[in-house]
């Protein structure tokens, strides 16, 4: 017996667990730490961001937070998230005013940017000089290692295999979503809330995500295109990095299929979920 399907037998999921193992998906859980040879990028701190990249700002020259980067050539392949093999990405957000994402025009409040050259042929950058203080993070090392992610337990798929009342129980208590900090690249996330794929898929075709907004998009046909969503990077907050994402929330930057393919990676969209 596989060792997820033991877990699920032993908290009384075991009628459900050949449907869930099928929805489960291959991710990459970054773990946090001191630098080292396994190191696949950082949290916070400066970025190695190379020099004739422009500093990332939003709207009114509204300089942005550095949050993380990423070695891709350090990174295990993960199915389902083909990134590029060489080269690194730096992920950047409006820390200042922290927009959640639901409204269209929330696009540009945080940016991904690709670049062909490793991080270390780059010296770390001095932040941008308009950027607040508190909005400059410390920095933590990131490894990273293969994890087989769930699906949310208020995703709704439990309803669709009529879980009882306990086995209910039982999956939110396995998939517990306040546990943490929890840093993902793929897979399922951890979402705190509402579908984040759907919550992407619409709000980038102009519905505002508000009560009433996710039946205009379903009424729309637009929800069918959830499913190429796909989950870039999950960034908790922590106290050791001094980020903190709404009430202890997380931050979700999503992209889809197509742009992750042809590498459009300017394309995502963010989403801040919390309590």
């Amino acid at each position: 017996m596989s060792t997820m399907r033991q877990r699920l037998h032993e908290i009384g999921l075991d009628r459900l667990a050949a449907a869930i193992q099928a929805r489960s998906q291959p991710s990459l859980r970054l773990i946090t730490g001191k630098a080292g040879a396994q190191a696949v990028g950082r949290l916070g701190g400066r970025p190695n961001l190379p020099k004739d990249i422009p500093w990332p700002v939003w709207l009114d020259e509204q300089p942005l937070s550095f949050i993380a980067q990423l070695d891709l050539a350090t990174l295990p392949p993960v199915r389902g998230l083909p990134l590029p093999r060489s080269g690194s990405l730096f992920f950047f957000y409006d820390a200042v005013t922290q927009p959640w994402g639901f409204d269209p025009k929330d696009k540009g409040c945080a940016k991904a940017v690709y670049s062909r050259s490793a991080l270390a042929a780059h010296p770390p950058r001095v932040p941008h000089r308009d950027l607040d203080e508190e909005a400059r993070f410390k920095g933590m090392a990131l490894n990273a290692t293969p994890e087989i992610s769930l699906p949310s337990a208020n995703s709704g798929f439990l309803r669709e295999l009529h879980a009882t009342k306990e086995e209910l129980e039982a999956y939110w208590k396995l998939m517990d979503p306040l546990k943490g900090p929890v840093y993902r690249m793929g897979g399922h996330a951890d979402q705190i809330q509402r579908d984040l794929c759907l919550e992407a898929q619409l709000v980038t075709n102009g519905i505002y995500c508000d009560g009433g907004g996710f039946d205009r998009g379903r009424k729309k046909g637009l929800d069918a295109g959830a499913v190429d969503w796909r989950l870039l990077l999950q960034v908790d907050s922590e106290q050791r990095t001094g980020m903190y994402w709404g009430d202890s929330g997380r931050l979700y930057f999503m992209i889809h299929k197509d742009d992750l393919r042809h590498r459009r990676f300017d394309n995502v969209w963010l989403i801040l979920q919390c309590t």
